[in-house]
């Protein structure tokens, strides 16, 4: 029968035949696409929404002692209070400073090693650069330990040193002492977002300034710093919200000399050493807290947005040969070494020391005789720090799963949901102007509130720490998804594979490499995560950060304190080792 007898008879051709309607999967996969964003935009209120509803909430009662919604009415009585209070001038002048200190001792810092690693010939770069980036592998509570081991007056290696060496005395337990140590901890990631402009940047710039007759100076000055400025100025703007919520070390090295800055001032008030709590008055410090992280956070953002005005390298003729340094190679690597050893390896020698001494005493070969694993042992046999350990444990591994599973959801809805996940996935970017301690006491006062009972429990903590994970965890994840090319995706669709099989046969096993990396950095961090665990802790759910602080505070048992830290430092540098590690191997 011929094809035009076919015709004739009415029949269609096989792809009209055999294939729905060409509208109703498109529909379909709308509707699906809605319901997760539905459901996304439902989990971000939640964590989000509520706990800061509660917190402006709580800022509007003149609770005092009494818990916010045990009281009836609103009034602005706890803000009236905070503006006229002369303790407001005091906290307010000791966080500007601290704020104002720790981005400018970080900033030269960072910008020195920057330019030495990136665009110089310093010999040793392969040793010191990981080196300078070991305090991203030391949670801030053990940093802050370490360092009133290493500097306080009395046995500290550090200043003993340099008491001998010039003949002064430093305090550790001071604004500076507390803007040195917050300093160093912040140089890591200020130089992860410098070390790539330095690295990029054109040698020809230089090279037509020095042809103009200038000096290294004039060109550094003018060339250089100019060009690099938008990633400084970005990175300085990401420490300032760093800085204004930092809690662990302002509050371990300022609080005996009472000296406060919101973060411990907030948590003095809801936890007062003697006396009862200020809900109220906690909570007006909080929205205050929160509303300049709002705004460095936008102010951080705008730098970024601009930043392509100031590019640099094209894809033409770009070159980087690095800077000769001649004759001052070794002074300034013997400069670096020295940073190395005062701000790192001697604190953290001094802690591994002190953990293995049967009580406080200085670093010295006399002494050696002293030394041994007791203070270990009565961690896994005290059954109080075995359960803190157990606890901090199951803690970070169930917020480390819940946080890439959330972030790898809400990265796909920004990538493949259209412009409503695009929105929620920005709207998630509000976390990150919500200081820990703030955003602990949020939560606190929701699970007082509603009829939910895991106050007390660990899941308590796992959910304050989830919510704080998952923006930065699913931005980790979505730049993986930005990387992936769509036509892969096209070639399964164009074979048969539904959406689903898509997802499970292409793009998760691509993205594998970021979540398992994603899951790491939330475990590592959530091991020593202190403000959090340490307003929302119990009897139950007490964590390692938690007894770290309470050795310190209270029975002062610096020895098994120092013996905890090790081993929370232990577990949460290799995490960091294979984060970088896995990191090192997708780029090879």
């Amino acid at each position: 029968m011929s094809s035009d007898t076919h015709l004739s008879e009415g029949v269609r051709p096989p792809s009209a035949a055999h294939h729905p309607p060409p509208t109703d999967q498109p529909k379909r996969r709308d509707r699906v696409l809605i319901a997760i964003n539905i459901a996304i935009g439902v989990i971000i209120a939640y964590l989000l929404l509520f706990p800061l509803g509660m917190l402006l909430f709580s800022s509007l009662k003149d609770s005092q002692t009494k818990l916010p919604f045990q009281v009836p009415g609103f009034t602005l009585d706890n803000f009236v209070d905070v503006f006229t209070s002369k303790r407001v001038v005091d906290v307010a002048l000791n966080s500007l400073m601290f704020v104002v200190g720790t981005v400018a001792v970080a900033l030269v810092i960072s910008v020195a090693l920057a330019y030495l690693f990136e665009r110089t010939d310093i010999p040793g770069r392969r040793f010191l650069a990981p080196s300078t980036l070991a305090p991203m592998a030391v949670p801030a509570t053990v940093m802050a330990v370490a360092w009133v081991l290493a500097a306080n007056p009395t046995n500290g290696p550090i200043a003993i040193a340099i008491e001998k060496a010039f003949g002064l005395t430093i305090n550790i337990y001071s604004l500076p002492g507390m803007v040195l140590v917050a300093a160093i901890f912040g140089v890591p990631g200020m130089y992860i977002m410098l070390a790539p402009t330095f690295a990029r940047l054109n040698l020809e710039f230089e090279e037509a300034a020095a042809t103009s007759g200038a000096t290294w100076w004039t060109r550094t000055r003018k060339v250089v710093l100019p060009l690099t400025m938008p990633g400084i100025s970005a990175a300085s703007m990401l420490l300032v919200v760093i800085a204004l919520e930092e809690f662990a070390i302002p509050a371990i090295l300022g609080t005996p000399g009472q000296i406060y800055v919101f973060s411990s001032l907030i948590q003095a008030s809801l936890q007062p050493p003697s006396g009862l709590a200020n809900y109220g008055q906690a909570s007006a410090y909080g929205v205050m807290l929160v509303l300049l992280s709002l705004i460095m956070i936008a102010v951080y953002r705008r730098q970024t947005r601009e930043a392509h005005r100031f590019q640099v390298v094209g894809g033409k003729g770009y070159r980087s040969t690095p800077v000769r340094m001649g004759p001052w190679r070794y002074p300034v690597f013997a400069l670096v070494t020295l940073y190395v050893l005062i701000a790192i390896i001697i604190p953290i020698l001094t802690l591994v020391w002190t953990s293995l001494t049967p009580y406080l005493q200085p670093i010295s070969l006399a002494h050696i005789g002293d030394l041994s694993f007791a203070n270990y042992s009565s961690i896994f046999t005290n059954p109080q720090l075995t359960h803190a350990v157990i606890n901090t444990l199951v803690i970070s591994v169930v917020t480390a799963t819940l946080t890439a599973l959330a972030a790898l959801w809400l990265a796909l809805a920004s990538t493949r949901a259209g412009r409503l996940g695009s929105a929620l996935f920005d709207a998630s970017f509000l976390v990150f102007a919500i200081p820990s301690v703030v955003l602990g006491m949020a939560v606190l006062f929701l699970y007082l509130y509603l009829p939910i009972p895991i106050y007390g429990s660990i899941w308590i903590i796992i959910i304050a720490l989830t919510t704080r994970y998952i923006p930065r965890g699913s931005r980790m994840i979505q730049t993986a998804l930005l990387q992936l090319d769509t036509g892969l995706e096209e070639v399964g669709k164009v074979s048969g594979a539904s959406p689903a099989v898509v997802l499970r046969r292409v793009i998760f096993p691509l993205v594998a490499p970021a979540v398992s990396s994603t899951w790491l950095w939330v475990f590592a961090n959530s091991l020593g995560e202190l403000p959090i665990a340490l307003l929302l802790s119990g009897a139950d759910n007490r964590t390692v950060v938690v007894l770290l602080w309470d050795m310190i505070g209270e029975s002062a048992d610096y020895p098994e304190a120092s013996a905890l830290a090790v081993l929370l430092l232990a577990v949460s540098s290799v995490a960091v080792w294979w984060i970088n590690r896995r990191g090192f191997q997708q780029h090879t």
